[in-house]
């Protein structure tokens, strides 16, 4: 009984977990010099069905070395849940990919003397906050009508923005759902297993 009892809170720990990474990271950045400098990279962001979020970044007219002494520009996330700030990696010469299980609201990159830094040491060079993927939010059909013929085409409006709030509600009823259908199954398993013959 002790196993059906590790199961079942594994299963509910791992649905809560996987309903609440829903809120994510996935987006375009737009990073822009923090001084007078005209360094900017793009950056998406889109989450993969194993949770995490492959990161792609191209930036432009970036210079290098950055000065005698700074030869890294290294990309660090700030994340949703607060905290210190987490290290992406080493953005090259310009074009790299990561990828990270941690949701982020914003990204920046710091010139840094030594590229295996732990914490940003060095200053900000280039920062920007998430925007969300327009393309992806709900389509509306919208009707045109011209004489003797009707056509539907589709026209993006931006889906409802819901609060953090909201979203973590609707995730612990997703996850409450799925978890009450997971205590059934088990339940019904154990009932089959346990029943004498």
């Amino acid at each position: 009984m002790k196993g059906v009892l590790k199961i079942t809170i594994t299963t509910v720990v791992f649905l809560f977990l996987s309903a609440v990474s829903v809120f994510a990271s996935e987006g375009t950045f737009e990073l822009r010099s923090t001084d007078s400098n005209n360094y900017r990279c793009f950056v998406a962001s889109l989450q993969m069905q194993n949770l995490t979020y492959n990161v792609a970044i191209s930036c432009r007219e970036i210079v290098f070395p950055l000065d005698t002494t700074i030869y890294s520009y290294i990309l660090w996330a700030n994340p949703s849940s607060g905290g210190s700030p987490i290290k992406i990696g080493n953005i090259g010469l310009g074009r790299a990919q990561f990828s990270t299980k941690t949701n982020f609201s914003s990204l920046f990159i710091t010139g840094e003397q030594n590229p295996n830094v732990k914490v940003p040491t060095g200053n900000v060079i280039m920062k920007g906050s998430i925007k969300p993927i327009t393309f992806l939010e709900t389509e509306t059909p919208t009707t045109t009508s011209s004489p003797g013929e009707q056509s539907v085409s589709p026209t993006l409006t931006p889906g409802p923005q819901t609060s953090l709030r909201d979203r973590i509600l609707t995730g612990l009823k997703r996850a409450g759902l799925a978890t009450g259908l997971a205590l059934v199954a088990i339940f019904g398993l154990v009932f089959v297993l346990t029943r004498p013959k």
